[in-house]
């Protein structure tokens, strides 16, 4: 894989450090972040160690602050694999062995090449073409050229910390790599959210990204749009998903959206119909099978206090654990809705440059910015020309 010259080395560096820990006889302690990515990276470092004969134990932290950090030193660990986070903490844990995949904003203290650190912002590389899964991944395959297989799995935490927009450099050669092996498969379709798991109605109507008149927003004119393109709703007593349609449906219903933009003099917005949707070909049909579809999945499990239900299933657990991760995913759809809606009630405060909302108690601390996210991406008709700062009280 041609990775930069010096991200490979310190990936190199870091399976070097894996295995002193295993030769050590030390359990390495996987600090991961409780989002999509931190889950992700979390599963790679987890199953590279067990791989290799490494005992390890995930901990799943909001956040490295103060809090976490003292948690973090009282319990003790004899090794730290932080993925996903660590690039500005590193310097709390100077005894204790350390590796840390990140691509935030780092630290520069002269301390920060003192350790195994893969962060692509020390090489003048971009923190968007690279998330912490794909941190995480790197040192993972260059401890095992078998670890490919996991290839996927970074991919899902790149898409889910919104690097597929497209995905671009190192992202991109893993995204080459993956499509060559077989393991994704990578196509140019419609962008819209849910290709794999929402019926078509909901599909179109709860998309505006670009927002389609007489679509967006109106679950009737969608109905209407569908049978007009000669799109049955339904197969089997079944409502029917982007997915289960046959090419030709699918071209069609492109042509009409496409057509409905240019008739409502909106032909700039036709591009942004598009996206390179990733799949993966292994999965069957559901929300495990495209890449932002499961980062949701995951994004509703550690960010509810179950980090071992997303790591199990990011690791390829199915079955009871899938069961519980969609059912988590309900759980977390409607506390988004709530929050959507107790927020479309609050005062919004419009400074100059900014906008800012405060939620108390009416959303999760570890989901305000999903749902100012969702807000400010036009739910809400919000002014997208300024960011929106929501608060949350943390218990």
């Amino acid at each position: 894989m041609n990775l930069p010259a010096p991200f490979a080395q310190r990936a190199a560096k870091g399976a070097a450090w894996v295995r002193e820990q295993g030769a050590a006889g030390r359990i390495v302690t996987i600090v991961h972040h409780i989002d999509a990515d931190g889950v992700t990276a979390g599963a790679i470092a987890l199953e590279a160690c067990q791989r290799s004969g490494v005992a390890a134990r995930p901990r799943p932290v909001k956040s490295l602050d103060p809090h976490h950090i003292g948690l973090l030193l009282r319990e003790g660990h004899s090794a730290l694999w932080f993925c996903d986070l660590g690039s500005t903490a590193y310097m709390h844990f100077p005894a204790t062995p350390k590796l840390v995949c990140d691509h935030h904003q780092l630290v520069r203290d002269g301390g920060e090449e003192a350790f195994p650190h893969v962060n692509p912002l020390l090489d003048g590389l971009d923190g968007g073409e690279v998330s912490g899964a794909g941190c995480a991944f790197a040192v993972a395959f260059a401890l095992d050229a078998r670890n490919l297989d996991l290839l996927p799995v970074a991919l899902v935490g790149a898409s889910a910390d919104r690097q597929d927009r497209p995905l671009h450099g190192i992202n991109a050669t893993y995204l080459a790599a993956a499509t060559k092996t077989g393991l994704v498969e990578a196509a140019t379709d419609i962008s819209f959210f849910g290709t794999e798991t929402r019926a078509l109605t909901k599909f179109l109507s709860l998309a505006n990204e670009p927002a389609i008149p007489g679509v967006a927003g109106d679950a009737t004119g969608t109905q209407r749009l569908l049978r007009d393109a000669g799109i049955a709703l339904s197969e089997g007593g079944r409502e029917r998903t982007w997915a289960d349609l046959d090419e030709a449906e699918r071209t069609a219903l492109r042509g009409a959206l496409v057509a409905r933009l240019l008739d409502c003099g909106l032909a700039g917005d036709a591009e942004s119909l598009f996206r390179t949707v990733v799949r993966l070909p292994r999965e069957p049909k559901g929300p495990t099978r495209e890449l932002r579809e499961f980062g949701t999945l995951l994004n509703s499990t550690a960010r509810y206090d179950r980090s071992d239900v997303g790591l199990a299933v990011a690791r390829g657990e199915r079955g009871a654990m899938l069961e519980e991760a969609l059912e988590l995913l309900g759980d977390h759809r409607r506390h988004l809705v709530g929050a959507l809606d107790a927020l479309s009630k609050r005062p919004i405060q419009e400074l100059r440059a900014l906008q800012w909302v405060h939620l108390e108690d009416a959303v999760r601390d570890t989901v305000v910015g999903i749902v100012a996210g969702m807000a400010l991406g036009g739910a809400l008709g919000l002014r997208q020309d300024i960011p929106l700062i929501a608060f949350a009280w943390t218990p």
